[in-house]
């Protein structure tokens, strides 16, 4: 039988995580879960479902992955490797045309924007 191993994660997140459980011989299901997005009707989310046989191999892959899910990752400057970077307040019109779908951000030590 087929029990849930996690819930609500993006669509890279669940193929991450179903390549680890992968490389450990673990064979999950992905299947999408959640409100509904429109038109399509399918869920917004995902989630993995693993054989209950394999639940307990599955325990430390699927806790140290949640784990890393909820740190906060540190955006560091491509030039510089500062990790004193802010978004942009106010990027100008081309700006949010040009990196439309990302974050402009700012390095507060050498001064250049860079999209992340």
């Amino acid at each position: 039988m087929l029990i849930p191993a996690a819930h609500y994660l993006t669509y890279a997140e669940a193929v991450q995580l179903y390549n680890e459980l992968l490389d450990a011989d673990i064979s999950a299901l992905v299947k999408t879960c959640g409100p509904p997005s429109f038109p399509f009707g399918d869920g917004i989310w995902y989630q993995l479902l693993i054989e209950e046989t394999e639940a307990e191999a599955a325990h430390d892959i699927v806790a140290d992955f949640e784990a890393r899910r909820a740190t906060v990752a540190v955006i560091r400057c491509p030039r510089c490797g500062s990790p004193d970077t802010a978004p942009v307040p106010h990027p100008t019109w081309w700006q949010r045309l040009f990196y439309a779908g990302t974050t402009l951000y700012r390095c507060a030590g050498c001064g250049r924007k860079f999209a992340a």
